[in-house]
């Protein structure tokens, strides 16, 4: 039996058009009504997040910045809170500035940039957050992020990140969320860990979790969760590493999932 669902936002519980479709509403909704707890497992902002499930009914956890921040959505009762060290996050800081490619960092869940970039106001325009300039890259280097993103063509990101791999240590993980997008957490930080911290929290057995994703930032979840579930669309190493593959996140992958795992 289901007890606790992890479901990713974007290319998951969202359509293509940013939108949570009303099949997948309803599912939600009878699915928390059956006393499952719901919660959110995203790469973006807790405050990006919050504005996209703030109608959901009660209460629910949100694992925003791939779990580096669990924070419940109406009380803001912080859950868990892992930023990267400084002194790490300063290294590659310095590494992305001379490597010159686009990147931010998240400060107590704000969005900053060391200088605008058509990368920048690309991110505000699709997810909605508001850009902080800080200019002193020293500055910069010396506070401590929850993540750090980079932007940059699809084309482009498997080179910087083998130069970025080859650069970091091991107190740091990187994954890649979209096909432009590369993101830069604590080596503690995953959705799998945000999600056996949520069970734990809600005194659920990991036996009784299923958790839905697409991407690769996904992964772990799924292959923590006893249920591991793909929309359809997810990459090959997504689908691979669930139990099950489900409709795609413009067909209500979500409602089939839930439908089918919780709700049958």
């Amino acid at each position: 039996m289901i007890r606790l669902v992890a479901i990713d936002l974007d290319n998951t519980l969202l359509g293509s058009d940013l939108s949570i479709s009303a099949a997948n509403r309803n599912a939600l909704e009878r699915a928390r009504d059956a006393g499952v707890v719901v919660a959110i497992a995203t790469g973006r902002m807790f405050q990006t997040a919050l504005r996209i499930v703030s109608d959901l009914g009660p209460d629910m956890p949100i694992a925003a910045y791939n779990g580096a921040l669990i924070r419940m959505r109406d009380s803001g009762e912080t859950l868990c809170s892992t930023p990267i060290d400084p002194e790490e996050g300063g290294r590659v800081v310095r590494f992305l500035w001379d490597f010159g490619v686009a990147f931010q960092a998240y400060f107590d869940d704000e969005l900053y940039v060391p200088r605008l970039t058509p990368a920048s106001a690309y991110y505000s325009s699709k997810y909605g957050a508001a850009v902080h300039v800080l200019g002193d890259i020293d500055e910069f280097a010396r506070r401590a992020s929850l993540k750090y993103l980079i932007i940059e063509d699809p084309a482009r990101v498997d080179s910087v990140r083998r130069a970025l791999e080859a650069f970091i240590g091991p107190g740091l993980r990187i994954m890649r969320s979209q096909p432009e997008l590369l993101e830069i957490v604590d080596s503690r930080v995953s959705k799998g860990r945000a999600l056996r911290h949520l069970a734990h929290r809600f005194r659920i057995d990991i036996a009784h979790t299923m958790a839905i994703g697409d991407s690769e930032n996904d992964i772990d979840m799924l292959r923590e969760a006893a249920v591991g579930v793909a929309v359809s669309g997810a990459g090959r190493d997504v689908q691979a590493a669930a139990d099950y593959v489900v409709a795609s996140n413009d067909d209500d992958g979500v409602a089939e999932a839930l439908d089918t795992f919780v709700l049958r």
